[in-house]
């Protein structure tokens, strides 16, 4: 078995790949989050870009994000928070901190993201975000 790197206890092919591959969709907004770190980890800007709407999309820059991407390593993700969700929920939020080394300073991006359930699939809509050194320099 190979651990997922997002984190969770599951096998990488029953956990984010399933995702990233289209082999499955993303059942909730916690599920979407790690898959698209697991993304950023394997420089998949494509599929970050395919789980994103509104102003998220919008805002978006695939060169930036593959320039920025190729620069960090990434350590772990920690989920703080995650909605419950019913079915009748169409927006839920997930609270999280990805751990990374930045031009050799570790890091942390921790962000309270918002997710939209669009036509079934959950999408990737915004967050509030802060980026702290862990041990500056």
């Amino acid at each position: 078995m190979i651990p997922c790197v997002c984190g969770s206890t599951k096998n990488s092919v029953r956990c984010c790949i399933q995702y990233i591959s289209g082999e499955g969709i993303a059942p909730d907004p916690e599920s979407l989050m790690r898959s698209r770190y697991t993304a950023y980890t394997q420089l998949n800007i494509a599929y970050i870009a395919n789980t994103m709407r509104g102003p998220a999309l919008a805002a978006f820059n695939p060169d930036n994000a593959t320039e920025w991407a190729k620069q960090i390593k990434w350590l772990r993700l920690q989920v703080l928070k995650s909605s419950v969700v019913t079915p009748a929920d169409n927006t839920a939020y997930v609270e999280f901190i990805a751990h990374y080394l930045f031009q050799g300073r570790r890091q942390k991006l921790h962000e309270i993201s918002e997710f939209h359930r669009i036509d079934g699939c959950w999408y990737y809509v915004g967050g509030k975000t802060e980026e702290i050194p862990v041990n500056p320099k």
